[in-house]
């Protein structure tokens, strides 16, 4: 029944437009708004401008497709009703311009991955200066809303545009448009042109773009992606109106929510008015909470014209605390713009202001044909810092504090405190307009605090921890699971602070002699401060003890070695500690300091701190150089020693700041040794001494065990060449090339393997080896026996000189290339001339077809699963059909390298028409 139903809309669609044709000359602008007010439930929101004088062609109600099967009129909502027939007249513009707005609500059966909400209308208006034949081309906008769950994603808004799409030009004169899109959600917005549609399948034939009339360096046409402003630099042709379609895409977190076909006309006209122009200033961002004001002036040169300034924008949308302008005409004319934000406000992408300064030009003195400027100003409204952060060090700890309570805590999409830590000061100036800490050299260290204090334990002696703070906001789906339009603040103050030196702390911890029993390790450091704030040798008297401690790789070090004892604090003076017959080839060693007084008063432990462990991974012709090291200083540099032969000096080969050096061009099968010296420091003034470390010896032999790089593979075959010609045997050939973007990597290439995999295949299969070296990377697939056409996948790999192969390239599949068209005309008539209905030949890769075939009324008339189709205009019982439309619905199948795949007969979704001539 729903068929049937479908088959009578789509004939009706049919007669509607062969009734309309002659009458409808007057759409000029328009498109379509939409909100999701329900789960599954749209309104949608029909705009159009049209031209008022064509009375016989104006509609109180449009057709709407909702993209699921469902079309219905919508009456227009706005202008009052004159004619009395209890639908509105729209409204009158002016300059023979009408807008006409129409409602509707529809609610889907259930989601699909995205639905198409459209409308087309016959005809544009007449003279359309780049659409040949205007007034016979129909207009069409569309919607496309990509299905989300709401659940999780909340719901959506199209964006508002704020400004029509009917405009002024005057040639020679640039001309500037901005939509003015809002987003009430505050999802990001991308805009770019398209070519306006006839129908949802076809754009306007023969369209150009209005810098492609009178073309040449002083007509450009351009719009930015960010904002939609578009400016055509200059019109070249006067008297003219041109149309164009803006297309606005919608993002929430990198998806694709939606996009917007602005179908949008402007009139160039000949008078040599000049515009007003509109003082420039910059863009600005405010902090949530802060006023914002801003004086607008603009000028006419004409001295006679008088000069009235506008502005709307997202800004004034929003609530509560919308913005407002306040202007006063004349020449100059002067505004002022104001905006008490508040935390409510806050969205990740700008908010966008359009100040107009309109003139009012008229040449006759009657009608007016005004000229404008436009000056898009972005606002970005951000978080504002948390305030007065302070750092203080208490025992082996420290202490944060910062103003309580936030300005935004309260705001719902406030999401809790981060806490940024870097060792030493980056006292940078704080920019109003710049938010978090990327490449300030903090790292966070805590997230999704909600109080206003924070205490860091992760933190040693001799270093200074410097601290930010930052506030995120985010919003959330109503399941809570879905994170969006997230935001982060100012960066806080600097809040900087030491803890105590009041044990000692370890400064060395160097291999002096490589070996595995007789190595050797010597420990050094620095005793406990005396000076204000450190150790305070009255409330802790001695007699005073080191305690050494050790371990072997990264352990705890918590085996005693040595002891140190003096009965005064003075006597402190062995800071250094030989650690000899130790295995410092193939283990660190970690070291840690107790210190006590008054022999049972445990003060504290120093941090450990090891020995540099040095590791080497030889391959071919290379060897990769790795460390590790564990210390409570900051090492800023490595130096790579490499010793010369097999026992002269080591000279210095590189500095690096990680701990990761290649070492390459080497020798296979030669022995190279190398040795790492760290250059490190506390980062604080009391210990400022530069600590120098080195690692254990450690030797290698390259050897090539390394294989060749994957290649890239790229398959290409004759699909595109051989488009509207027959198929042959010749043609079942996949041409194969594959390179290498690294040169290196393909040096040592001996040969390459090709596999292939069918369609029906789970594995690859040997196809060719190719034995001409690294230069030999193409092959052709010759497939003319093949199954599955042209249908497979392939790899190539890399196999070197010693047998090492490499991983396979990139896998590549190659699908058939169906081609399957069908006319809309035939004529049964015996002449000889298309007397049978069969698809565009040749037809390519097309096993079978489902097709049905009705009349008029919904009867089935005829099917077939022959994809040549041969029907002559008879019914299945062998009856000559009379002359008219058919309507034809079904599938056919295409052999694809997946297998057979369903495909819907084209032109649209399954089904078209056949207009049967006898």
């Amino acid at each position: 029944m729903r068929q049937f139903k479908l088959i009578s809309f789509l004939l009706l669609i049919l007669f509607t437009l062969r009734v309309d044709e002659a009458a409808a000359t007057h759409n000029r602008a328009g498109e379509i708004l939409f909100e999701l007010i329900a789960p599954f439930t749209y309104r949608a929101t029909i705009v159009t401008y049209t031209d008022s004088r064509s009375v016989p062609a104006d509609r109180d109600s449009l057709r709407i497709d909702w993209g699921d099967g469902v079309t219905e009129f919508v009456a227009r909502t706005n202008g009052p009703d004159n004619n009395g027939n209890g639908v509105p007249d729209g409204e009158l513009l002016g300059n023979n311009i009408k807008v006409n707005i129409y409602v509707k609500e529809h609610q889907y059966a259930g989601a699909l991955p995205f639905y198409i909400i459209s409308m087309g209308d016959p005809n544009r208006n007449a003279d359309i200066c780049n659409i040949t034949n205007s007034v016979q081309v129909p207009f069409f906008i569309e919607d496309t809303i990509y299905f989300q769950d709401p659940a999780l994603t909340g719901f959506n808004t199209s964006p508002i545009l704020l400004n029509p799409p009917v405009d002024f030009a005057v040639e020679g004169v640039p001309f500037i448009h901005n939509p003015n899109a809002y987003d009430p959600d505050g999802d990001s917005l991308a805009f770019s042109f398209t070519i306006p549609k006839a129908t949802q399948v076809n754009n306007v034939p023969g369209y150009q773009y209005p810098d492609e009339i009178e073309p040449g360096p002083d007509n450009t046409f351009t719009i930015d992606n960010r904002t939609g402003e578009v400016v055509w630099d200059s019109p070249q042709r006067c008297n003219c109106e041109f149309n164009f379609a803006i297309l606005i895409r919608e993002y929430r977190n990198g998806v694709l929510l939606s996009s917007i076909r602005r179908d949008m006309q402007v009139r160039v006209l000949c008078n040599q008015n000049n515009p007003p122009v509109i003082d420039e200033f910059a863009d600005t961002c405010v902090w949530a909470g802060e006023l914002l004001d801003r004086d607008v002036r603009a000028t006419d040169p004409d001295s006679g014209q008088i000069v009235t300034l506008t502005a709307n924008g997202g800004p004034f949308e929003v609530n509560p605390n919308p913005a407002t302008f306040i202007a006063n005409p004349g020449n100059p004319a002067n505004g002022l713009f104001s905006w008490q934000t508040v935390c409510s406000h806050l969205r990740p992408q700008f908010y966008s202001v359009v100040f107009k300064a309109e003139d009012n030009f008229s040449p006759n003195g009657v009608d007016l044909q005004p000229l404008f400027d436009l000056k898009t100003w972005l606002i970005d409204v951000i978080p504002p810092p948390p305030d007065t952060l302070f750092a203080e060090a208490q025992g082996d700890r420290i202490v944060l504090d910062w103003t309580d309570p936030y300005s935004c805590a309260s705001y719902q999409n406030f999401r809790g405190f981060s806490v940024w830590r870097r060792v030493g000061s980056n006292p940078f100036v704080r920019e109003r307009c710049v938010t978090g800490l990327d490449g300030r050299g903090y790292v966070q260290i805590a997230d999704g605090i909600q109080d206003y204090r924070f205490v860091d334990t992760a933190v040693g002696r001799g270093q200074v921890y410097c601290y930010r703070i930052l506030a995120h906001f985010s919003e959330l789906g109503p399941s809570g699971q879905f994170e969006f339009n997230q935001m982060v603040s100012v960066p806080s103050n600097e809040a900087c602070a030491l803890l105590k030196i009041d044990v000692p702390l370890i400064t060395h911890v160097t291999v002096d002699t490589t070996d595995n029993i007789d190595g050797k390790v010597t420990v050094s450091w620095t005793p406990p401060r005396v000076d204000s704030g450190n150790l305070d040798t009255l409330q802790n008297p001695g007699p005073y003890r080191y305690e050494l401690f050790s371990n072997t790789g990264f352990n705890n070090p918590n085996n005693l070695i040595q002891t140190y004892n003096s009965p005064n604090f003075a006597g402190l003076t062995d800071t250094t500690y030989p650690d000899r017959l130790l295995d410092t080839r193939t283990t660190p060693h970690v070291y840690k300091l107790k210190f006590w007084s008054a022999d049972t008063n445990e003060l504290g432990d120093s941090d450990p701190a090891s020995s540099i462990f040095l590791q080497l991974a030889a391959t071919d012709r290379r060897i990769a150089i790795s460390w590790t090291e564990n210390v409570p200083w900051t090492n800023h540099s490595y130096v790579i020693f490499r010793r010369q032969g097999l026992t002269g000096n080591f000279i210095p080969l590189d500095t690096v700041v990680s701990n990761l050096y290649i070492d390459d061009s080497l020798a296979n099968d030669s022995l190279y040794c190398y040795r790492i010296q760290s250059i490190g420091s506390y980062d604080s003034v009391v210990l400022a001494d530069t600590l120098i470390n080195y690692s254990q010896i450690e030797c290698g032999v390259p050897i090539d065990t390394l294989p060749p790089c994957p290649p890239e593979l790229t398959v290409t075959n004759n699909c595109d060449e051989i488009a509207d010609q027959p198929w042959a045997p010749s043609d079942f050939v996949n041409f194969l090339t594959w390179r290498y973007s690294d040169t290196f990597c393909y040096l040592d290439v001996f040969a390459y393997e090709v596999y292939y995999s069918s369609p029906s295949d789970t594995s690859y299969t040997l196809i060719a080896t190719l034995n001409n070296g690294p230069l030999d990377t193409a092959f052709d697939h010759i497939l003319s026996n093949a199954e599955f056409g042209l249908a497979g996948c392939y790899q190539i790999v890399a196999v070197d000189g010693r047998g090492n192969k490499s991983e396979p390239s990139n896998t590549v599949c190659v699908d058939n290339c169906p081609v399957y068209e069908l006319p809309n005309v035939f004529t049964p008539n015996a002449d000889g001339s298309n007397d049978l209905y069969t698809p565009f030949l040749p037809i390519r890769f097309v096993n079978r077809i489902e097709m049905k075939i009705y009349n008029r009324w919904g009867n089935l008339v005829f099917e077939t699963e022959d994809p040549l189709i041969n029907w002559d205009g008879k019914d299945s019982n062998g009856n000559e059909l009379s002359e008219g439309v058919y309507f034809y619905s079904g599938y056919y199948y295409e052999e694809r390298v997946s297998g057979e795949v369903k495909q819907p007969l084209p032109p649209k979704e399954g089904g078209g028409f056949i207009h049967l001539i006898r």
